[in-house]
């Protein structure tokens, strides 16, 4: 499968009027810079699997890290879990890292599917061999940083996807 493109530049009126009829982003430079970005990794995996028990350790890290800046925890939601989880392996089997999928699709568009018009959404991604190197990235980026401790979110969907010799991506989809 070919990697998406940025391929059209749409007026910034239209894509406020999008993103008015969909969900929002939590960060406003998420609209236009990284929705649709992905970088190549080593490569595309023939299968992946999820991994629920590295999704239920990324909860329990990442309500830690909520529980230290005095926010309450995240609940895990069903339907973002399920988005989360397809956009991993997507990413695992094409052999990419990003907020866009191979259809073009950004992550806003994804999460609309699931999350009322209107509603503030984030996504993290990223790929690990470890829990914890998975956590520590997403501490280690301001932008991660703020999805996590954003005080407007109360649920999350975590998909975690193996990645043969990349260990395995982890995105991390949250809403209010």
């Amino acid at each position: 499968m070919a990697l998406p493109r940025r391929s059209v530049l749409v007026p910034a009126c239209w894509l406020a009027a999008l993103l008015a009829a969909v969900a929002r982003p939590a960060s406003p430079e998420v609209a236009g810079d990284i929705s649709a970005t992905v970088v190549a990794t080593r490569g595309a995996v023939p299968q992946s699997q999820v991994v629920p028990g590295i999704e239920t350790a990324l909860l329990a890290l990442l309500n830690e890290t909520r529980r230290q800046h005095h926010l309450a925890p995240l609940i895990m939601n069903d339907s973002l879990r399920s988005i989360a989880r397809r956009h991993s392996q997507e990413m695992a089997l094409a052999g990419y890292i990003g907020h866009g999928s191979v259809g073009g699709e950004s992550f806003v568009e994804r999460l609309s599917r699931v999350v009322p018009a209107g509603m503030l959404v984030g996504e993290n991604v990223t790929s690990a061999r470890t829990t914890e190197q998975a956590h520590v990235h997403f501490l280690a980026s301001p932008g991660h940083l703020r999805n996590m401790v954003h005080p407007a979110f109360h649920s999350v969907g975590i998909g975690v996807a193996t990645a043969g010799a990349a260990g395995f991506i982890v995105t991390e989809d949250f809403a209010e």
